[in-house]
């Protein structure tokens, strides 16, 4: 009876173990895949429209209201390095979050499957710009791909690699 209730023990902390080691949360949902810090590699991304920047990092974190996003972006400008840092947080629920630092007014997180989240842009409550993030490489790698049209009607589209950090 003893060796019974040792090895019950041992399943039960070795399923505790592997719960921890693959990302579970207390509350038995998987912990979003997506959380961490990113940085973007210029040299495995394509901008189509528009010069790459000199920098990019993303940071996604968990909090009580979904998902926080921050964004900054270092540009090289007429000799000056300017940053700019754009926040949001929104639930992935397909519903309007307002942004901050941002040409869009609003975005909406949509789940496509465990590894691919779509954001969609908004501006005066129309879309223009759908970003796909996409992980890959084991969740070492993300990729976004966005297109859009700006307020003034131009078109850009860029597919950046981020790295995890």
């Amino acid at each position: 009876m003893s060796s019974l209730r040792f090895k019950r023990t041992g399943f039960v902390l070795g399923l505790a173990l592997t719960l921890v080691v693959h990302g579970r949360v207390s509350d038995g949902q998987t912990a979003d895949p997506l959380i961490g810090t990113w940085t973007l590699d210029v040299f495995k991304s394509t901008y189509y429209t528009g010069e790459p920047p000199l920098r990019r990092t993303i940071t996604f974190e968990a909090v009580a209201d979904g998902i926080k996003q921050t964004m900054e972006t270092t540009r090289q400008g007429f000799n000056i390095s300017e940053t700019v840092k754009i926040e949001y947080t929104a639930k992935v629920d397909g519903k309007d979050y307002p942004i901050k630092n941002s040409g869009l007014d609003t975005v909406a997180l949509k789940r496509i499957n465990p590894t691919t989240v779509e954001r969609i842009g908004k501006i005066k409550d129309k879309a223009t710009e759908t970003a796909t993030m996409k992980l890959s490489n084991g969740g070492r790698t993300l990729t976004i791909v966005t297109k859009g049209v700006s307020d003034t009607g131009a078109e850009y589209s860029r597919d950046e690699v981020f790295n995890r950090q």
